[in-house]
């Protein structure tokens, strides 16, 4: 499960409100005991945070020049920033009582999706070259990516019992098998991933389709 981390990113911040989070971690680290060496001293991000918001005052009804001034210190502080938010990661590793006392601001844990229903449908066409196939799945909301398993099947027989599937991990709905024997004929099923399901090994598929492969 995806963890909790101090946001390195300080870019999508507003002008007025960087002053405010950098004033925070910067009262919330001074004297914290989880974070004794910082790599910025933490006056010198005072520093910054106080020249950035006399920059960000003027530039308000400023020329060019101060606007062009305020922008050069927000780069300053947030680079600053960035140091700080990464020294915080590396040394909480995950620890949400040493993230929360930093002040930086956290990244969101995403909600557990569970194990997803299988696709609506399901589609496999030949490849371009022999051996392949095409892979067409109905996308399925939320699915971190697409696992495909396949094996080959005799004629009027089926697949043995104990036909070990091959494996197949899409990133998205559609994709390329490749490395299949040529003339047989196979069967394929496809299931949605996500985190949960792949850590239980757990899926819900499709039901499996039979293709000879060119």
């Amino acid at each position: 499960m995806k963890k909790q981390k101090a946001k390195i990113d300080f870019t999508s911040v507003r002008d007025n409100d960087l002053t405010e989070v950098g004033q925070l971690i910067v009262d919330r680290m001074t004297g914290n005991t989880f974070f004794p060496t910082p790599p910025v001293l933490l006056a010198t991000v005072q520093t910054s945070i106080d020249d950035f918001s006399a920059a960000n005052v003027k530039a308000q009804d400023g020329t060019k020049m101060d606007t062009a001034d305020k922008n050069a210190k927000r780069k300053i502080l947030e680079g600053q920033l960035s140091q700080l938010a990464d020294y915080v990661n590396d040394t909480s590793m995950g620890d949400l009582v040493m993230l929360e006392s930093s002040g930086c601001p956290l990244s969101k844990v995403p909600e557990p999706i569970g194990i997803l229903p299988a696709p609506e449908s399901f589609d496999v066409s030949e490849g371009n070259d022999p051996g392949e196939a095409k892979i067409d799945i109905k996308v399925v909301p939320r699915a971190s990516g697409y696992l495909v398993l396949y094996r080959v099947v005799e004629e009027g027989i089926g697949a043995p019992p104990d036909a070990e599937w091959q494996r197949k991990s899409l990133n998205k709905a559609t994709g390329l098998i490749t490395g299949m024997q040529s003339g047989k004929k196979y069967e394929f099923k496809a299931a949605a991933r996500s985190a949960e399901a792949d850590e239980i090994e757990q899926y819900n598929f499709t039901e499996p389709i039979q293709k000879y492969i060119q």
